[in-house]
């Protein structure tokens, strides 16, 4: 055989394997009527199968006229941590006419201990800028979305890795428990 005749040979196998393609069982499941999506995943040798199914993410919000917090529920498909809670709550209320969380507050981790969840935020947060009434309903909305979760009974705020005594004037020395009197019900 000729070298061109091998190549012709090459190129005839090369595209019978390009065009067997994919089979129908390999193309993805576009059903949109179903809520939940199963996925493939290849690791290496094994394939897992994963399906993403929309979980609820409860967080709480202060309420236009400021007398409380109102619960927010969001359908997800992320996971759905203590973190991302805390940072879906500043996202909604950052879109709030009257928001309390200013944009250079931030909130870098959340780590969770025989139920208490240990909130790592910034110096912004702790010099409780706004008024008493804008720190108290910034507690509100941060301790009432962490416990919220059912493995965290109490809050406590750290920076840079130290317990925060004092956020504006409100008294965080010790853990912060559930704020059921600043929930208002819908």
């Amino acid at each position: 055989m000729n070298i061109r005749n091998q190549l012709a040979a090459i190129a005839c196998v090369s595209i019978l394997i390009l065009g067997a393609g994919c089979s129908s069982n390999q193309l993805p499941n576009m059903d949109t009527n179903s809520s939940s999506q199963s996925v493939k995943v290849s690791t290496g040798e094994e394939t897992t199968k994963t399906t993403s199914k929309a979980i609820k993410m409860v967080y709480f919000i202060p309420t236009e006229d400021g007398k409380g917090v109102k619960q927010v529920s969001v359908e997800t498909t992320d996971a759905v941590t203590p973190k991302a809670a805390l940072l879906a709550m500043l996202k909604a209320d950052r879109q709030q006419q009257y928001p309390i969380f200013s944009k250079d507050i931030e909130i870098t981790s959340v780590t969770v201990k025989d139920g208490v969840a240990s909130v790592e935020v910034n110096k912004a947060f702790i010099a409780g800028k706004g008024g008493d009434l804008t720190v108290t309903l910034q507690m509100a909305a941060i301790v009432n979305t962490l416990t919220s979760f059912n493995d965290i009974n109490s809050v406590l705020f750290v920076s840079d890795g130290k317990k925060v005594p004092v956020v504006g004037s409100f008294d965080t020395k010790k853990p912060l428990k559930r704020m059921e009197n600043l929930i208002v019900k819908s």
